[in-house]
């Protein structure tokens, strides 16, 4: 990032936190659908044997799911963007790569000094942005192209329809930027598969039909990759 996008980036931020209180009396951030999104990947868990797995996400939801609450305030969602083709987020803002290694690397750091609460607060900020990255508008990032209106269409009907939920195994990858690339690309499929559809409320549909399942199984198998890497499985070996 030269010195001209990381000055924009900086002059762009003040501009939103100018705005914020307004923000926050006009739109309240209460991130239901990623809390969705989380209780779908616990279920997943729970549905293919991972029990032990899924004590213990159970027991640290509400950590889990206040992290992804707090990765959607304050503007941090500048930071969830990021184009697998161009390899770059939004313009004078980190990109959602280098975020969520951000918090992911936060997560493993508290685990591993024992502030496990802590920990998993920031693996939930870190599963937002992956859940993010299953959005088309979040992948080419464009602002303006319909993201409002497809959202509430998503908030108004993620808990509703059926073919939203998915029953399929998480998926798992060994390192973290996988998740994000693999939602990445699948996102720009579906998007060019897609966009020419003209009635907006099936183009929507479609596309949530891929976004949601995707983003439960991905960030169920990200759970099962930040346990392998805190050790996890060796310790229950012992016992």
């Amino acid at each position: 990032m030269n010195k001209f996008e990381r000055y924009y980036g900086m002059a762009f931020k003040s501009i939103l936190w100018g705005l914020n209180p307004f923000k926050k009396k006009i739109i309240r951030t209460e991130c239901k659908v990623h809390r969705f999104i989380n209780y779908q990947s616990l279920k997943l868990l729970a549905n293919h044997d991972y029990i032990k797995e899924f004590e213990l996400y159970n027991h640290y939801l509400e950590e889990m799911n206040r992290g992804v609450v707090w990765a959607d305030q304050d503007f941090k969602s500048t930071g969830h963007f990021y184009s697998p083709t161009k390899r770059r987020g939004m313009y004078g803002h980190l990109n959602a790569r280098s975020l969520t290694r951000k918090y992911y690397d936060k997560a493993l750091f508290h685990w591993e000094k024992g502030h496990k609460s802590r920990s998993i607060f920031f693996l939930g900020a870190a599963v937002h942005i992956i859940q993010d990255m299953t959005i088309p508008q979040h992948v080419n990032i464009r602002l303006l192209d319909n993201h409002r209106q497809y959202e509430n269409f998503v908030k108004t009907t993620y808990d509703i329809v059926k073919e939203f939920r998915t029953h399929k195994k998480p998926i798992q990858f060994k390192k973290l930027d996988s998740y994000i690339i693999f939602n990445g690309k699948t996102a720009l499929r579906a998007y060019k598969k897609y966009k020419k559809i003209d009635d907006s409320r099936e183009r929507y549909y479609r596309l949530t039909k891929c976004s949601l399942p995707l983003a439960q199984r991905t960030t169920a198998g990200c759970m099962l990759m930040f346990l392998r890497d805190i050790g996890f499985y060796k310790e229950n070996q012992k016992k």
